[in-house]
């Protein structure tokens, strides 16, 4: 299957893509779904329950905020949470939230959002329960939603289905397929994911949103760079000093790299705008080596821009495809690692199996990685991980660049990612259940 390249790029609210982004689309979904039905002006109240993940480890994530923020109608490119929490206090204020910006409903967070730890739902562990009542109590509507990571959600029908691919120019589902159909037609990744997207929106349209995914990924770096207020539950940051300290002493680019990727996750963690590459909490490895190489390259701005992300996006689209997901960090950060690599070596002039063979350089020394993040918070492990992960992101774009005619290995790497992932329990994979998320000590 192929998946678009706007599935795996996508600006959004931090920190998380399962715990804001994922529960500010499923509410967003389910208002429009009440205003499909014809129920909409008779909703007085809206009550919200969360379980596992999303009940456990998510009232610092903003999630209460992001409910809040789709119920009103906002989407999820368009905000940050300090919109979002700006929002929330004024509907706390008024005790009325405007459904999709128009049916007024009573609405009191702290009543109406339930963190339902003693309960759950089969079959995920970060699912969501909406209900609409009338002005009598009586149900109007109830609907379950699924926040499956990438800031995809799904109900319980749709998780169970599988899901077509829709038809494009140049279908791949293995790296070993999307080699051999670039030297039929002599493209680069790029050209082929261009070709494939403009089915869907306009050429205009694609580069236009690639570009400005290049503008918030650097709007990202830099507000890291800048920033000095702790991270939510305290956490210092560390990007500002690392970055002066680089300063005094010019620094390699893999340091560069890595204290980019670092000041990106912490932005993301802060609740900044970022761009999920393939979800916010793995923003940092893509918009750093995009910034790096922009940073000594400002004549080559757009071309090298669209270039970067869309082969960046190719291969996350792809990894995505061939169903490298719901696999813990192996398939958060792994991927993102990934999608820097190639980007880079397809800017630094790259063929496309020495693109790949980048992306699985990065790809491999993540397997096996869970996702636990402590306390909930999309800070550690998750922080360090990004930067990490640039820095060997960048190593391994000019490693694969001095080899001419490089393996094919990396739809090995993914399928052994897969299987790890099939195996490892759900309590590590973005549910913050266990390992790191329990056993950290505070110190």
């Amino acid at each position: 299957m192929v998946v678009s390249v706007f599935e795996v790029l996508r600006a959004g609210p931090g920190p998380s893509s399962v715990q804001t982004v994922g529960p500010l689309a499923a509410a967003r979904q389910f208002v429009h779904t009440l205003e499909a039905d014809g129920v909409a002006r008779a909703a007085a109240r809206i009550d919200v329950e969360l379980y596992g993940g999303l009940a456990c480890a998510s009232r610092d994530s903003a999630t209460a905020e992001a409910i809040v923020s789709g119920l009103a109608g906002a989407s999820p490119d368009t905000c940050d949470v300090a919109t979002m929490r700006s929002r929330a206090r004024s509907i706390k204020t008024t005790g009325t939230l405007p459904l999709n910006g128009r049916q007024p409903v009573s609405f009191d967070a702290d009543r109406d959002i339930a963190f339902r730890v003693d309960r759950s739902i089969p079959g995920a562990s970060n699912a969501m329960r909406f209900v609409a009542r009338g002005a009598r109590g009586d149900v109007l509507a109830e609907r379950d939603f699924y926040s499956i990571g990438d800031g995809e959600v799904v109900d319980p029908a749709q998780h169970r289905r599988v899901r077509e691919g829709p038809r494009v120019p140049y279908p791949f589902v293995t790296a070993a397929a999307l080699v051999d159909a670039g030297d039929v037609v002599n493209k680069k990744l790029a050209a082929i994911g261009f070709a494939n997207e403009t089915t869907f929106r306009s050429p205009g349209d694609v580069k236009a949103s690639m570009l400005a995914f290049g503008d918030a990924m650097r709007a990202s770096v830099h507000r890291g760079l800048a920033a000095d207020t702790p991270l939510p539950g305290g956490r210092q940051r560390r990007a500002p000093a690392q970055a002066l300290a680089l300063r005094s002493t010019e620094g390699t680019p893999a340091q560069w790299c890595s204290v980019m990727a670092l000041a990106v996750a912490e932005d993301n963690a802060a609740g900044g705008r970022v761009v999920a590459a393939p979800t916010a909490g793995s923003a940092g490895p893509v918009a750093a080596l995009l910034a790096h190489w922009l940073k000594a390259r400002p004549l080559a701005e757009e071309v090298g821009t669209i270039e970067f992300l869309m082969t960046a996006g190719v291969v996350g689209s792809l990894l995505r495809g061939m169903g490298l997901r719901q696999a813990g960090c192996q398939g958060v950060v792994g991927v993102a690692s990934a999608m820097a690599a190639a980007g880079y070596a397809a800017v630094l002039g790259g063929t496309n199996a020495q693109m790949l063979h980048a992306a699985e350089l990065a790809l491999a020394p993540h397997l096996g990685q869970a996702c636990d993040p402590d306390g909930g918070h999309i800070q550690q492990p998750c922080i360090g991980r990004n930067a990490a992960a640039a820095a060997h992101a960048h190593a391994s774009a000019q490693a694969a660049l001095a080899k001419p005619t490089p393996p094919r290995g990396l739809d090995s790497v993914v399928a052994a990612m897969i299987e790890s992932g099939r195996a490892m329990s759900g309590r590590y994979k973005q549910a913050s259940l266990g390992g790191a998320a329990i056993n950290v000590t505070e110190c």
